[in-house]
């Protein structure tokens, strides 16, 4: 995983409150990514889904979403 991707593990295993810059990154992330869960590596639990799974996994993508939806639409 990159340093970012280990700083979001932590931000998230900790359950700090996010800013709305890094939940918009997230968004991104998890968007430019999906594709990585059709990875040679992806059932082997390879580095796609380490890194994928550190930034919150489906859940993770579900909820940045939700979040990012309701900030645009305050």
């Amino acid at each position: 995983m990159t340093p970012v991707g280990l700083a979001r593990a932590r931000d998230l295993s900790a359950r700090r409150t996010l800013s709305e810059d890094t939940v918009k990154r997230m968004v991104s992330y998890f968007a430019r990514h999906a594709v990585d869960k059709e990875g040679s590596t992806w059932a082997e639990r390879g580095p796609g889904w380490q890194a994928w799974h550190g930034w919150g996994g489906d859940a993770g993508a579900m909820w940045s979403r939700r979040v990012l939806r309701a900030l645009e639409n305050r």
